[in-house]
């Protein structure tokens, strides 16, 4: 059951803009020294590239200064503030950049006598010069290691490149979820959610009376077109939320609802994170899904589908057909995917619509889109290389259905 799917042959496309999605780097618990420049660009610094001074800067959500490198070559570097750390223990680290290309993460691990141990890089992820973008990572320090220089490298760039909001954190101490956030249920009425919801308040597997794991609770099956494996180790119910990881040797994972319908509302809230190192991003995407399990004759609704390290979400109707794959393609605006967000979707007679954090992103009228039979969830980490991968997860905290 959804083992594999063919390649896309876009249709139709409609982009939008999502508004609202602010990059804010919280105080609590952020062990960067001098995170926002408040006062001196102490700790910061010019790697490579061009020369760098301490600006003056407006309409950041958390900072007033930022590390601004006037841009001599189109790829450069930034030190960043040193942070203290254990070996073993997992840390992530990001920053708010604004410049044309894109950016990524680096850290340089140093022993108790200052010896050099090494460096670990993080994916890179586009950036644009007209707004903040997070630039994240997580990484875990290396056996010996004492202390770390944070790093953070562009490519691509052009003209000023500025840096601010630097947040560190152990990885082991990110609280579980807290609230809802604003939801689509909330804000259209949908009334109660219906038993077959789950709000992972408990600790193992996942609930196989409402879920089915791909490749089974202790085994694996082959992944998404035969790439790599759907292993049943690989999600977990922990800390009030499923925790789905896709590792480097391609084992990753998958779930579908046991209820399926014809028409009714999914939402779930998720976040998309990257655990640092090399290798092909993971495929993150919510599902619904036909019972009758016939594809591409059924329909397919992915209504919220990305690559690890991009910046705006996806959504992909596919139209119910016997020939060729036919699909309606949709974009939100700038997204910070590592966070906690509401993905919902409304499937009606009179049309398809997706939600985020409550407010409508798309909306296909297509009579042509309407699948034929009940459908269900599913929540889906999915390899699409079949190649050494970089590590990820997909962090679920509800995941909740109603009827219409």
């Amino acid at each position: 059951m959804k083992f594999a799917r063919p390649q896309r042959w876009v249709i139709a496309l409609a982009t939008l803009t999502l508004l609202g999605s602010g990059v804010v780097a919280e105080a609590a618990d952020n062990l960067a020294p001098n995170p926002v420049l408040a006062s001196t660009a102490t700790g910061w610094g010019t790697m490579s590239g061009g020369t760098g001074a301490r600006v003056v800067i407006t309409g950041h959500p958390a900072a007033s200064y930022a590390y601004q490198v006037t841009l001599s070559s189109g790829t450069a570097g930034i030190y960043l503030p040193q942070l203290t750390v254990a070996g073993g223990k997992k840390y992530t680290v990001a920053v708010d950049a604004k410049t044309a290309g894109s950016a990524r993460m680096q850290m340089d691990w140093y022993g108790a006598n200052g010896g050099y141990l090494g460096s670990t890089e993080g994916a890179s992820v586009a950036t644009n010069a007209s707004g903040w973008t997070k630039v994240s990572a997580q990484f875990t320090a290396p056996a010996g290691a004492t202390n770390s220089h944070p790093l953070t490298y562009i490519s691509g760039g052009s003209g000023k490149w500025q840096t601010t909001a630097a947040d560190y954190r152990v990885a082991g101490d990110d609280p579980p979820p807290t609230g809802d956030g604003d939801t689509a249920a909330e804000n259209y009425h949908w009334g109660t959610a219906l038993p077959a919801s789950d709000e992972f308040n408990y600790t193992g597997a996942p609930d196989q009376a409402k879920w089915g794991i791909y490749g089974g609770a202790d085994g694996c099956a082959p992944g998404h077109a035969g790439n790599g494996q759907r292993c049943g180790y690989t999600n977990t119910v922990q800390g009030g939320y499923l925790r789905q990881t896709g590792y480097a040797n391609g084992d990753t994972a998958g779930l579908a609802s046991q209820y399926g319908q014809k028409y009714g509302r999914w939402e779930v809230r998720a976040r998309v994170q990257s655990a640092g190192g090399s290798g092909a991003a993971y495929h993150p995407v919510l599902i619904t899904w036909p019972d009758s399990d016939q594809w591409p004759q059924g329909g397919e609704y992915d209504y919220f589908e990305v690559n690890v390290g991009e910046t705006r979400a996806t959504a992909f109707m596919h139209h119910p057909t016997d020939g060729p794959v036919v699909q309606d393609e949709y974009h939100s605006g700038s997204l910070d995917l590592a966070q906690w967000h509401n993905y919902g979707f409304e499937w009606a007679p009179d049309g398809l619509t997706g939600y985020i954090d409550g407010q409508p992103w798309f909306h296909d009228t297509d009579p042509d889109v309407q699948a034929p039979g009940p459908m269900h969830q599913t929540i889906q980490l999915d390899n699409f290389c079949g190649c050494s991968m970089q590590k990820a997860y997909f962090d679920v905290d509800w995941a909740r259905v109603y009827t219409r």
